[in-house]
């Protein structure tokens, strides 16, 4: 596997073990009703802080559990006026901190600038991301190579594709003119994606067209015959292929003058041929006899032919050996057949992932679209943004690879394009994504939550209007580092301490244990933990305190500053003493 080197990296591939973990505290949380102090439980946020450290302080609600990240960084042109601001303990790079990165060849640490930014995010990034989850990066041409060979080094078990998108109309200018950029899908190696909207809708039927256009009738005269059907739609029969008239010798011409003679079907049906939506003839994917057989078991749809180039009055589909295995394994539910025939229907929110094109050339991803957008939203401002991303740009990654109770990050978030995207869907099919954004500049109030309030509200006047969306968030900013050297900071509130120590032991979320004893955190894996913990006062673990358990558990683990308890007794009762703040463990 090639790997990349450049100035820092050495400095740079455990930094983001080095970040301070900081918690996070909600600032305000808004919906339909407007602003307001209170928490209205939403699992949307908005985090306004530095994106290293922001994603360090989720890590203990979301490591694993993010479907989608969606990121669009700084693409390098030296034209953005990006800083390097990561405290990294070297000289060498410290150097850095403050200056805003130049051109090319004015500033030949550039690149390494940018690579010791992205490594670190990229880690905890690639934490975040569940299992079967998949990151998507936006990016220019001046980074691509870079990157891709970064990913594949972080993600080395993932497979890697770059999709280019049209973003402009272009206008000659001499020399090359750049009109796209690029998407980085990290996805895993069995990937299916949804469909998309502009390559066969979001409900893709998994039924899959017969004919095989990559062969002719001379390659595969076993895959040439005609099917008749009725007109009712029904298969009742195939004619002989052009191999059994051979082999019977009622062909004795050349394979590729073979014709599709559509008189050969018998009286009350029409014979299809192989022919392609643009009349191209070729052969059938199955042969006669498998064919027939999947017909009886629902495999095959017929329906009317839309296309004008050919003679066939009806289209013929199968359905993949892929889809099959769903289909028998659960993973595809079947609701029954189609009125009259056999054929299998399937529920209209089903997808068996859609073959996604690798070019993207729609007009509505154009930046021009992102800029109109945002000139809506904030008529009152002048341009905010230099080449903002469309929504419909976003509506499609997200669509191609989640579910509607998905998750999804991103922690470069601009002007909140994701944010829009995804309450946008939400509205469109009634959705329950949910967004989490980190913006790190001045302006994460003031335009993109700003931005996030309009949208769930509506926004525009008369013609221009838009409709609301509806939903909410929660507003945070990065607060207080748990630990301040090796001791924990008592200006920390102690549910978010709690919350962490939970994580650290059991790696899921924290839920507060309704219970009497403040000191128990809850039960995992049979085990009881508890953190016997108070700001100000040391706290001991003693038979006094073991009279206050009641909870029921195989065994126990308890948070204190001393134990009075030996540990060949403590050993007996199935209890493990961890010492605050020696044992707690550090993200």
């Amino acid at each position: 596997m090639p790997t990349l080197e450049w100035i820092g990296k050495e400095k740079v591939i455990n930094h983001h073990q080095e970040v301070p973990f900081r918690v996070l505290d909600r600032q305000y949380s808004f919906d339909e009703s407007g602003q307001h102090a209170g928490d209205n439980g939403s699992e949307n946020m908005i985090i306004h802080g530095d994106n290293l450290e922001a994603l360090k302080a989720l890590l203990p609600r979301y490591e694993g559990r993010v479907k989608c990240i969606y990121i669009d960084p700084p693409y390098n042109t030296g034209n953005e006026g990006w800083v390097y601001n990561d405290n990294v303990n070297d000289p060498k790079i410290k150097k850095w901190l403050g200056e805003v990165v130049g051109k090319e060849g004015e500033d030949l640490t550039r690149h390494d600038k940018w690579l010791c930014m992205m490594y670190p995010r990229l880690k905890l990034l690639q934490k975040l991301l569940a299992e079967d989850g998949c990151l998507i990066i936006s990016i220019g041409h001046h980074e691509l190579n870079n990157l891709v060979t970064l990913l594949r080094e972080i993600f080395g078990s993932k497979q890697i594709v770059t999709i280019t998108v049209q973003t402009s109309g272009g206008k000659p200018s001499g020399g090359f003119n750049y009109v796209h950029e690029y998407l980085i899908f990290v996805v895993p190696m069995d990937f299916h994606a949804n469909a998309l909207d502009f390559c066969g809708g979001n409900n893709r039927t998994p039924f899959e067209g017969l004919t095989l256009s990559t062969f002719d009738k001379t390659q595969r005269p076993n895959q040439t015959y005609p099917i008749f059907i009725n007109d009712q739609g029904v298969l009742v029969g195939v004619g002989k292929s052009l191999q059994d008239q051979i082999n019977d010798g009622t062909y004795t011409g050349e394979k590729a003058d073979f014709p599709y003679d559509y008189s050969v079907a018998p009286q009350g049906t029409v014979a299809v041929w192989p022919v392609t939506a643009k009349g191209k003839q070729c052969v059938w994917r199955q042969i006669p006899e498998r064919l027939q057989s999947d017909w009886k078991k629902g495999y095959i749809k017929i329906s009317k032919n839309k296309s004008g180039n050919n003679q066939n009055e009806f289209s013929v589909q199968y359905l993949p050996s892929g889809v099959i295995k769903k289909i028998t394994s659960g993973e595809l539910e079947v609701l029954g057949h189609e009125e009259g025939v056999p054929t299998l229907l399937f529920g209209d929110n089903q997808t068996v992932g859609g073959q996604v094109p690798t070019i993207w050339a729609e007009k509505s991803f154009f930046t021009v679209n992102g800029t109109q957008t945002l000139k809506e939203i904030f008529p009152e401002s002048p341009k905010k943004f230099d080449y903002p991303k469309s929504v419909s740009l976003i509506e499609s990654v997200i669509q191609a690879i989640t579910k509607d109770t998905d998750i999804v990050l991103d922690s470069f978030a601009g002007s909140g394009t994701t944010a829009h995207a995804v309450l946008n869907m939400n509205k469109a099919d009634g959705g329950n994504r949910k967004f989490i954004l980190v913006e790190m500049e001045d302006y994460a109030d003031s335009i993109t939550a700003e931005r996030v309030r309009r949208v769930i509200r509506g926004y525009g006047e008369g013609k221009n209007a838009v409709d609301d969306t509806g939903g909410s968030f929660s507003y945070y900013e990065l607060g207080e580092p748990l630990l301040i050297g090796e001791n924990l900071n008592e200006a920390v509130a102690p549910e978010k301490i709690r919350e962490y120590i939970w994580f650290m032991e059991t790696k899921t979320p924290y839920t507060p244990a309704v219970v009497d004893n403040p000191y128990y955190l809850g039960q995992h894996n049979d085990t009881g933990y508890y953190f016997y913990y108070e700001p100000q006062r040391i706290t001991v673990l003693d038979y006094d305190f073991l009279s206050t358990i009641t909870e029921k558990a195989g065994g126990t683990v308890i948070y204190a500053d001393r134990c009075s308890i030996d540990d060949s007794k403590l050993s007996q009762m199935g209890i493990v003493f961890k010492k605050i703040p020696r044992d707690i463990s550090r993200l």
